[in-house]
């Protein structure tokens, strides 16, 4: 997003290098969901509203839908006009989570990021933002930064960095079949999952 300049190498966006690209035009065109998601004080309709400030009602209701949050939204006081405090503290951590994938998805980037999207969620409520976030991606580049693998077993290139470097590059299969860091972050999370479960 160009919040900083790489002081070696270049970013490209379809060839063209980012720093010939204007900031105003990639924080148009690039949408980005946190770990931490930061809600406005406001009501649901303003925080999904907030990156499009044009949305229609019916885009807002779509967007969230998408995003699995419209449910728990109805069911809250008034609605998409309840009251949330800053931060949106009065709410759940999937449910902010929910707020702000319904707010990528209003925006319509071209280039989405997710920044450890689910890593602090439970399982279940992390299976309900997985569902949303497929939808999300389609169409789109996604770079997803995770330590979760659940997160990024489909995408079409994973890059595993290690000590500032790359250290492998493929699919997930690929990536498996090596035997190599990948692997056993997976293995890892793998024996870590199947201990929590007993």
């Amino acid at each position: 997003m160009r919040l900083y300049d790489p002081n070696t190498g270049r970013v490209m966006i379809n060839n063209t290098d980012i720093k010939e690209i204007s900031p105003k035009y990639l924080h148009e065109n690039i949408g980005v969901v946190f770990q931490d998601s930061f809600l406005f004080a406001g009501t649901f309709y303003e925080n999904i509203a907030y990156a499009k400030p044009d949305a229609t009602y019916e885009e807002v209701i779509a967007a969230s839908k998408a995003a699995n949050a419209h449910d728990f939204i109805i069911k809250s006081a008034d609605g998409y006009n309840t009251l949330i405090g800053e931060g949106g503290e009065s709410i759940s951590g999937g449910e902010r989570q929910r707020i702000s994938i319904a707010r990528a998805i209003i925006k319509n980037p071209d280039i989405l990021i997710l920044d450890e999207a689910t890593s602090s969620l439970d399982v279940e409520t992390e299976a309900a933002i997985q569902e949303s976030l497929g939808r999300l991606v389609k169409g789109r580049t996604t770079i997803a930064i995770a330590h979760r693998l659940s997160t990024l077993r489909n995408a079409n290139r994973l890059v595993v960095l290690d000590k500032g470097a790359v250290a492998e590059m493929g699919t997930h299969a690929e990536l498996l079949r090596k035997k190599g860091i990948y692997y056993d972050l997976v293995m890892a999370q793998r024996k870590s999952s199947r201990k929590d479960a007993e």
